[in-house]
């Protein structure tokens, strides 16, 4: 929509969205950064907790691969029981989600997504996935794209699987990709289960092409407002100039569908503030912006999300919001400890609403 937290690459290529490399995760939620050996995906994108049945079956071919020689490529090798995944979340999806979309396939779904397993793992372009994206695309409600650089965990929490917002990952075909690796073996046919390539290997890779296009369709189906979250305290910058959002999804907004784009600059619970509106790599995208002809605004800290970011956070300085509501505020976030987020969040967020009066 890679997170993305996504890495920072050189010039001449993207940094990955799949799940073949390093990122901060805990950090866009306001807790300690943490690297882990999965790149978060589309939403490119940070790690969620992976459900038990989805543990159970990863165990077993976890630990085959921890004993066996040094890997081919960079990346994590192929999720096993890929298929059953795959059909699973398009399946639930279609069912639970999205019950508007029951006409999709899901099988023939799979089928266009499958091909690319028959090539060259350095050997697929984003075009492979063409079939699989005209199958599985459907329209995003207006108003509710959230792009994002950085900060993939605070993005899907905030966006609540679609219900407040729609990233990519929570599209059909952003959802059934995220967080998995996948590829055909170097020199034989049948998967690799022991390695992927990633950007560090090349360019044309499964899984990195396979967010290259569904960055692309996303931003030509996005409309009205868009908003984008970036992460002001990355050290690298909260724009990065090369990047999926700057390569893929940018240049194929259209302008005759938008009506304005808004950023939100989301700084960690206690610094550092890196970048700020107007700063840095977010004033280079705003002069990007100003020049396609797009109207734009900037917000540092937008409070609905940083209500969200200081329920870890319930007593630090930078959750006060005001004198009138600190202790409602802070009331609000101890009894989250004891409730579920689903129940609290709305009332954090009214709460915003009469912090910014």
């Amino acid at each position: 929509m890679k997170q993305k937290e996504r890495q920072q690459v050189s010039a001449g290529s993207v940094r990955p969205r799949g799940a073949t490399s390093a990122r901060r995760e805990e950090a866009s939620l306001g807790g300690t950064p943490k690297v882990t050996a999965m790149e978060a995906m589309g939403c490119a994108r940070s790690r969620r907790p992976l459900p038990a049945l989805l543990l159970i079956l990863l165990l077993p071919r976890a630990a085959g691969a921890a004993g066996a020689a040094d890997a081919r490529w960079s990346g994590q090798g192929t999720v096993p029981h890929l298929q059953s995944i795959f059909l699973g979340r398009c399946a639930e999806y279609i069912a639970v989600l999205s019950p508007e979309l029951r006409d999709k396939n899901c099988t023939a779904i799979w089928e266009a997504f499958k091909l690319v397993l028959d090539k060259d793992p350095c050997s697929v372009l984003p075009s492979d996935y063409d079939l699989f994206i005209n199958l599985s695309r459907h329209s995003i409600p207006r108003d509710k794209s959230l792009f994002w650089e950085n900060g993939h965990l605070l993005v899907t929490s905030y966006a609540e699987n679609g219900r407040r917002f729609t990233p990519l990952c929570n599209v059909l075909y952003g959802m059934v990709g995220d967080f998995l690796s996948w590829c055909r073996q170097k020199n034989a046919s049948g998967l690799d289960y022991q390695s992927c390539p990633t950007s560090e290997d090349c360019e044309n890779n499964p899984v990195d092409s396979y967010w290259k296009s569904a960055s692309i369709q996303y931003a030509k189906d996005s409309s009205g407002v868009i908003y984008v979250m970036l992460n002001g305290s990355e050290p690298t910058g909260a724009y990065p100039v090369k990047g999926f959002f700057a390569d893929f999804e940018i240049p194929h907004l259209q302008k005759d569908k938008i009506t304005r784009i808004e950023i939100w600059v989301m700084h960690e619970i206690g610094g550092p503030n890196v970048e700020s509106c107007g700063e840095g790599s977010v004033k280079i995208l705003e002069e990007r912006l100003e020049k396609m002809g797009f109207q734009y605004s900037c917000i540092n800290d937008y409070t609905p999300v940083k209500l969200l970011k200081c329920v870890q956070h319930s007593t630090h300085p930078d959750c006060a919001l005001n004198s009138a509501a600190t202790s409602t505020q802070r009331e609000a976030l101890s009894v989250y400890a004891e409730r579920s987020a689903s129940f609290v969040f709305p009332l954090l967020v009214a709460l915003a609403s009469v912090a910014q009066m």
